[in-house]
């Protein structure tokens, strides 16, 4: 999202530098160093260690910021407890889907932002009870586009042009969903003669990954679904795919929900957090209730033979066009610098 970001940045006003975590999540840097975007990671090279508070200290005394903006708990906690410098926080999960030391750790420091961006509505009122700002709703802006066809893509893959390709990205990590996807995969197995389902995404907890592949096994699927781990081009994936799936138990307000919005493909998804402020059942995709494989597998496949999927495509992408634009979020973003730096 940054690097899309940051051909928006007005930079006449605003003097942007990025700082990142873990050393491993440094897909969008070379894109948002290509817009002149100085970039520093300050975790160590196995990741967050003992000395990352010290390291983020030391880059705050060199850069001098007049406002820090964190993202997610753990940059917010450390900005909050690092620097005295105004920080504004963007929450872009539920706050009780992170584990109970984070829960923790961000609500006693909380009270220390400056200002509090929430995704959605259902982000915003998850914090309700939190002390500190009330948090503003500036939903995620997107501005897709695919760099490789379709045909490349599903060349890559082994699949024809009439296979039906359903897509989902995620990390592997709790509350994503991925068992969902799984077990909705072998119900469509049951009905569909030919299909190929792919999920994308890196693995957070050793030994999840073998899990899941254990399961496609015992299931029989393995064949009808596989796991690509992290593939910079996955927006070329949704671009390529029949139906764009999102199997999760907990979001926010999910980007790739929105780029595929953007991309004008069918959606299935979960009905959790604010995946239903973008995905209206039957007007712009299909809402399914969470942890249920075999409704999962069902929208799946109305989405995949329906004559109305197209339109609820099109009205997906009239509707990040219209209300969820990177330039939008931007300008909310600026609005906010703006008046929190005038105190």
């Amino acid at each position: 999202m940054i690097s899309e970001a940051a051909p928006v940045w007005s930079r006449d006003e605003f003097e942007y530098r990025v700082a990142y975590m873990l050393p491993w999540k440094d897909q969008l840097v070379e894109d948002i160093e290509a817009n002149h975007v100085e970039v520093t990671c300050v975790g160590g090279t196995s990741g967050l260690d003992i000395r990352t508070p010290w390291r983020l200290r030391s880059l705050i005394a060199d850069w001098q910021p007049d406002l820090i903006h964190a993202h997610l708990p753990l940059s917010g906690i450390l900005a909050r407890l690092s620097t005295s410098v105004p920080t504004i926080y963007t929450e872009h999960n539920l706050a009780n889907s992170y584990k109970q030391p984070t829960r923790t750790l961000n609500r006693l420091t909380y009270w220390q932002n400056a200002a509090v961006i929430a995704v959605s509505e259902a982000v915003r009122d998850s914090l309700h009870d939190f002390p500190g700002p009330t948090p503003i709703v500036v939903p995620n802006g997107v501005a897709a586009s695919a760099h490789r066809s379709g045909t490349d893509v599903r060349q890559e893959l082994g699949i024809g042009p009439d296979t039906p390709l359903i897509v989902h990205v995620g990390n592997i990590r709790p509350h994503k969903g991925h068992a969902n996807l799984v077990a909705a995969t072998a119900y469509l197995d049951a009905t569909l003669p030919d299909f190929l389902v792919i999920s994308i995404g890196v693995e957070k907890n050793d030994g999840d990954l073998d899990k899941l592949t254990a399961d496609a096994r015992s299931r029989g699927v393995e064949h009808s679904i596989r796991f690509l781990g992290r593939r910079p081009d996955a927006i070329d994936f949704m671009a390529a795919a029949d139906v764009v799936v999102n199997p999760s138990d907990v979001e926010g307000l999910p980007v790739t929900l929105l780029e595929a919005h953007s991309l004008a493909r069918p959606i299935v998804a979960t009905d959790v957090g604010g995946v239903a402020s973008i995905v209206m059942d039957r007007e712009t995709g299909l809402l399914v209730s969470p942890k249920d494989p075999a409704a999962l597998a069902h929208a799946i496949e109305i989405a995949l033979t329906s004559p109305d999927a197209e339109k609820w495509a099109r009205s997906g992408a009239d509707l990040v066009r219209e209300h969820f634009s990177t330039s939008a979020m931007i300008e909310a973003h600026e609005s906010i610098y703006r008046e929190t730096l005038r105190g």
